[in-house]
């Protein structure tokens, strides 16, 4: 297989792709845990890439998460210490070159991409204002609260996808879509969509992620570059020494 390929589109997951947020996430967790009586390796083999309401429901039923106030707090409380949270390397780079012409670096207009993550917009759209300040918040970003169902259902990505269309002016049955995910769960909402995958090997094993239906899996996104990128035309993308299948 080809490392080059062609798309008009690109979906991101958030956290573990853009955004490394697993030391403050596991440390948030690990302290719920330890109030609750709860093994938190046993929580982290659900949690990542799930929707923290449904981690609640789960394993932390007594807490009161009505309209969903206690999962919100939660994550509200990850970004309590920044000194935790870094970018994926490359993540920053490859964002804004694909807000530029590869000719001339000239703004291509609208964004071709967009965010599907199943964090809460409370705290995943913050990382626009910190962490991710210089690339700003993308047009079309889909939280968990946009969606019925997380991951793996693919109705994150499948809205993330047509809405992009739409500002694009793009029959979304027919666009051609690449997904960058950490998780699993996402590589198989990513896939259900019909999408090019590419997993990120931090949050899990590239075998996990390979078996999950990754088309390429990288350890970080400085492996993805932008070859070929114009006002209204598509992106061609290459995927540098993808980690090997076993």
């Amino acid at each position: 297989m080809s490392n080059q390929f062609t798309v008009d589109l690109c979906l991101f997951d958030l956290d573990g792709t853009i955004v490394s947020t697993t030391r403050a996430v596991e440390m948030t967790w690990k302290k719920l845990c330890a109030e609750h009586d709860v093994d938190p390796e046993e929580l982290f083999r659900f949690s990542h890439g799930t929707r923290t309401g449904e981690v609640f429901a789960k394993f932390f039923p007594d807490i009161d998460n009505t309209g969903n106030r206690a999962a919100v707090a939660f994550e509200l409380s990850i970004a309590d210490d920044l000194s935790l949270i870094s970018l994926i390397p490359g993540a920053q780079e490859l964002l804004l070159k694909l807000d530029k012409n590869t000719t001339d670096s000239s703004a291509v207009g609208e964004r071709k991409w967009a965010i599907v993550t199943s964090g809460s917009p409370e705290l995943t759209l913050s990382w626009f204002d910190n962490v991710l300040k210089e690339v700003g918040r993308p047009p079309v970003f889909i939280s968990g609260a946009d969606v019925a169902k997380g991951k793996p259902d693919p109705e994150g990505y499948y809205t993330g996808r047509n809405l992009l269309c739409q500002k694009l002016g793009l029959d979304a049955s027919h666009a051609r879509t690449v997904v960058f995910e950490d998780a699993p769960v996402g590589i198989m909402a990513g896939k259900a969509i019909g999408a090019i995958t590419v997993g990120i090997a931090g949050t899990y094993d590239k075998d996990l992620l390979y078996s999950a239906g990754a088309d390429y899996v990288v350890s970080d996104l400085n492996q993805v570059k932008v070859i070929e990128n114009t006002k209204g035309g598509p992106i061609k993308l290459e995927i540098v020494e993808p980690l090997g299948k076993i």
